[in-house]
């Protein structure tokens, strides 16, 4: 099975460089520029089945890419980027650079990232990708050839 693992389009606060997080931010225009380029590439994959982040910039992605194909497009809350609890929407290049900030771990030593209360940890996000591999990506093998994902 070929698994096509992609990431949504650009938002105005991937721009801004801002955590968006499970902030549910709508591509921008660029973001849906890309997408259209991207459905071009992948004009000749036929698709069997596709999965997606409920958050409307994976979904509207992966709209994009599927353009006028009938292949059915699943939304999996599990596909959702990492929440970042009260962080989300703070610009990130400061914590990048002062390691006294709660943040620069997330960035520079994940393995020793706390998250804030309310956010997920890489374990935790890592657990749900697992839980959606197992129950349903992996029942696939033999009956679909090709996946799109959109996260």
């Amino acid at each position: 099975m070929l698994i096509y693992l992609m990431r949504h389009g650009e938002t105005d606060w991937n721009k801004a460089r801002r955590l968006q997080g499970q902030s549910d931010i709508p591509l921008n225009e660029y973001g849906i520029e890309l997408a259209v380029k991207t459905a071009e590439a992948l004009a000749d994959v036929d698709f069997d089945m596709a999965f997606c982040s409920p958050l409307g910039r994976a979904e509207e992605t992966a709209r994009i890419i599927l353009g006028n194909r009938k292949t059915p497009l699943y939304r999996d809350i599990r596909l959702k980027e990492i929440n970042f609890g009260t962080n989300e929407g703070i610009c990130f290049d400061a914590a990048k650079q002062n390691p006294e900030d709660p943040l620069h771990d997330f960035f520079c030593n994940p393995e020793s990232y706390l998250p804030p209360e309310g956010a997920e940890s890489f374990a935790q996000v890592a657990e749900r990708g697992r839980g959606f591999l197992r129950e349903k990506i992996l029942p696939l093998e033999g009956s679909c050839e090709t996946i799109l994902m959109v996260a």
